[in-house]
């Protein structure tokens, strides 16, 4: 199928992906002005690294397409803000996004979107069709590194439990967003698009309905926010191969992927770091995913040709990415942590009045 409707569809998808910070702060620890500033920043800084380094790398490259990767760019830069903050609070948490959207991310997404065949299917064999490993495994092991060099503040409040409509707004949001990265990173429509939007679709929800699953299974009383959990790792769990799954290998990668995942954050004990536990759980559902992709992908799985090299190949690919995030994530959150306690006094000081 020759491919139609490029500037559209990447103009569309570049606006659509946004909502996937907009579904973190939905059901985000207070949400405050100061919270949504620091993303915002950190995204826009991510953002402008990427269109100049479009520019220099590949110079004549489209506009839209540009600025498509500057808005995926900006939106996993601005999640990750806001994630970071619940640890460093606004200040540290949006220096620590920033320096992550400028030197960890655009190598992952080179790696993993950014050429055809990408770096990880010629060094691995590995294929990222949506690029997860972006999406999931190098912003979950930057944060586990952030975890491992900081505690959570003494005086930062317990995680608001988000009510059910928030949650469900969150996992809607989610949807749209994944479906757009997904969908955009062809940058056309394709004979696979309609595919992929069914897997990115269905992998969100099933995904959302197997942690509300696990969770109660696992004795833990299974609140709304288990639904954003669930949308989170059956994302991470598709993303690999949303375009190369029948719907029973989607059906498999999403149900063992998210609930393997669900089962990390559910057994861990009430002192446990769930910020540690949950990038823990995404990393684990990504290869789960990945493997189910190696066995049952449609024309290269291990059941249609018996090789076992593309399932080592996922994790080999997981792990690189992993280890190598987590290591770039570690000077960041150095830097951060030096950025918080250099900054004034009044940002760390979650006591002031908090501007709604």
């Amino acid at each position: 199928m020759v491919p139609t409707g490029d500037l559209v569809l990447q103009g569309v998808c570049a606006v659509l992906v946004l909502a996937l910070p907009a579904a973190m702060l939905l059901v985000a620890r207070r949400p405050s002005r100061r919270r949504v500033l620091a993303a915002g920043l950190a995204g826009t800084a991510a953002a402008v690294a990427s269109l100049v380094g479009t520019a220099l790398v590949r110079a004549g490259a489209l506009a839209s397409a540009s600025m498509l990767d500057a808005a995926i760019t900006a939106a996993l830069t601005a999640v990750v803000a806001i994630i970071a903050s619940t640890r460093l609070r606004p200040l540290g948490g949006g220096v620590f996004a920033a320096l992550w959207g400028v030197l960890v991310l655009p190598p992952v997404f080179a790696a993993a979107v950014g050429s055809v065949p990408s770096l990880v299917q010629v060094v691995f064999g590995a294929v990222d069709y949506a690029g997860v490993l972006a999406t999931h495994v190098a912003p979950a092991a930057s944060l586990l590194a952030l975890t491992v060099l900081s505690s959570a503040p003494e005086d930062e409040p317990a995680p608001p439990r988000p009510g059910l409509a928030r949650s469900i707004g969150a996992v809607l949001l989610l949807a749209v967003g994944a479906s757009a990265w997904m969908i955009g990173v062809e940058r056309a429509v394709t004979a696979a698009t309609g595919r992929t939007l069914a897997n990115a679709i269905v992998g969100v929800l099933i995904g959302a309905l197997v942690a509300v699953l696990i969770a109660r299974i696992a004795g833990r009383t299974a609140g709304a926010g288990w639904l954003v959990v669930g949308a989170v790792l059956g994302w991470g769990a598709i993303g690999s191969g949303a375009a190369f799954l029948a719907p029973v290998g989607a059906g498999a990668a999403v149900v063992i992927g998210a609930a393997s995942g669900t089962a990390i954050i559910a057994r861990a004990p009430a002192s446990a770091d769930l910020l540690r536990r949950g990038a823990i759980a995404v990393i684990v559902s990504v290869a789960i995913g990945g493997v189910v992709l190696a066995v049952l992908a449609d024309g290269f799985g291990l059941a249609a040709t018996g090789a076992t090299a593309p399932v080592a190949g996922q994790l080999g690919a997981v792990i690189a990415i992993g280890l190598g995030s987590a290591l770039s994530g570690a000077l960041c959150a150095a830097l951060a942590l030096l950025a918080q306690r250099l900054g004034p006094r009044r940002d760390s000081r979650e006591g002031l009045p908090e501007e709604e």
